[in-house]
C-alpha cells in the first residue's frame, strides 16, 4: 500500500475500533524489541517468571517468530466493565475476572474489527492475540504509543487509565506507525510501591511469581506468608491499580454507576466483584460450571476457588470455617486442595 491508503486504512481502523467500544488503538512495525530479550532471560534465570508465561524469547518479542507474514502490530486496548464492590466480610474477585470471560469478549470485539475490515475492502490477512499468546502485548502496545508501562507493570493509558485488556492484531501490510509516548510519566508517585501486598514493585527485575494476583491462581502449596497476602481476595488483585491517580476518574464512575443502580431500579445492574466465602468453599460442580466457567475466574478450576475462600475466612479471623471442617472431615469430602492448610487452620484457632 502507499502511504494515502496506509492512513486512510489506519484512520478507518481506528474509528471502527472505537465504534466497537475500543478505548485506544496504536500501530507499530513488526520488528522485534530486541531489549526485552535479556530482560526475560534475567527473569527466566532467576525463577521470577509465572508458569503462564512463555518461555520462549523470540516469540515474546518478535512478530515474525510467531507469523512471517507480519508486517504490522495493531495495540488494542478494551475498558473492563464497571463493578460494585463487594460488601463486608465478602471474599473479592478482581475487576478482570467478573461478567464473560474477557478473553471472549475482546476476541469477540477484535474478530468483529476484521469482518468489517474485510467488508471494506480489505484483502490482507490476520492474526490476533488476547492475553493467551506468546507476544508481550505491554510492550507492543507502548511501542504502538497507546500507553507507557507505570511502577505497577501496568500499561497506562492517557485519560483511562489501566483497567483496560490489551489485545494484538497483526497484519500482513505495512500501516505507518505511532509514535511512542514518553516514558516515565510516574514522575515521582510511589502509592502502588506502598500500597503492593506482596511489596515487589518498583523492583528489578519483577518478580511475577510472587504477585498476589498469580498467588491466588497458583495451584502449589502456599507458606504462611503467601495465605496471609490474600486478605479477603480469592482471584486477582487490584490493589495497585485501585490506588494509581491515573485510575481515580474510572473509580469515580464505577461509584457513579453503584449510585445510579441504587437509585434507579431500572439501571443495567453493574458486576458485583463481592461473592460469599462459604458459598464458594461448598460449590458443587454444577454451581461451578454456572457461576465461574464463563469468567475468566474459572478457568483454573473449582478447587483454587474453594482453597482461596477457605484461606480468606482464616485472614479474615472468621470462625465460620470450623463447623464447616468438622462437617466435611466427617464424611472425608474436604476438597483436596485444601488439605495442605488444615494443619495451620488447627493452630489458629487454638
Amino acid at each position: 500500500m502507499n502511504i494515502i491508503e496506509q492512513t486512510m486504512w489506519k484512520m478507518n481502523i481506528k474509528n471502527w475500533a472505537g465504534e466497537l467500544g475500543f478505548v485506544s488503538v496504536g500501530f507499530t512495525t513488526a520488528e522485534p524489541i530486541d531489549r526485552l530479550a535479556q530482560l526475560l532471560q534475567v527473569r527466566i534465570d532467576q525463577g521470577l517468571v509465572t508458569p503462564f508465561e512463555s518461555k520462549e524469547i523470540q516469540q515474546r518479542i518478535d512478530p515474525k517468530a510467531v507469523w512471517q507474514d507480519c508486517r504490522t502490530v495493531a495495540a488494542l486496548a478494551f475498558p473492563l466493565p464497571l463493578t460494585v464492590p463487594p460488601q463486608e466480610g465478602e471474599g473479592v474477585i478482581a475487576r478482570s475476572a467478573v461478567g464473560e470471560d474477557y478473553h471472549r469478549v475482546v476476541f469477540r470485539k477484535v474478530n468483529q474489527l476484521i469482518d468489517t475490515m474485510v467488508k471494506n475492502g480489505w484483502l490482507g490477512s490476520t492474526q490476533s492475540q488476547v492475553d493467551t499468546g506468546p507476544l508481550v502485548e505491554r510492550a507492543f502496545a507502548t511501542r504502538a504509543g497507546i500507553g507507557w508501562i507505570g511502577r505497577n507493570q501496568q500499561l497506562i493509558i492517557p485519560g483511562q487509565g489501566s483497567f483496560v485488556v490489551l489485545a494484538l492484531l497483526l497484519l500482513d501490510q505495512e500501516i505507518i506507525p505511532d509514535e511512542p509516548l514518553p516514558p516515565g510519566q510516574c514522575g515521582s508517585c510511589q502509592k502502588c510501591v506502598q500500597a503492593c501486598p506482596a511489596q515487589i514493585l518498583g523492583k528489578e527485575p519483577f518478580a511475577a511469581k510472587k504477585c498476589v494476583s498469580y498467588l491466588t491462581q497458583s495451584k502449589e502449596v502456599l507458606t504462611p506468608e503467601e495465605q496471609h497476602l490474600f486478605g479477603l481476595r480469592i482471584f486477582g488483585c487490584d490493589t495497585c491499580q485501585e490506588v494509581c491517580p491515573h485510575n481515580q476518574n474510572w473509580l469515580r464512575k464505577e461509584h457513579l454507576s453503584t449510585d445510579l443502580t441504587a437509585s434507579l431500579s431500572k439501571a443495567p445492574i453493574p458486576h458485583s466483584r463481592g461473592v460469599n466465602l462459604l458459598e464458594t468453599l461448598n460449590l458443587t460442580k454444577g454451581e461451578f460450571i454456572k457461576r465461574y466457567k464463563v469468567t475468566a475466574a474459572g478457568w483454573r478450576g473449582k478447587g483454587v476457588l474453594q482453597r482461596n475462600a477457605f484461606l480468606a475466612l482464616g485472614n479474615g479471623q472468621v470462625n465460620r470455617s470450623d463447623q464447616w471442617l468438622k462437617d466435611r472431615e466427617k464424611d472425608r469430602s474436604v476438597p483436596p486442595m485444601i488439605l495442605p492448610y488444615l494443619q495451620d487452620s488447627s493452630e489458629r484457632c487454638e
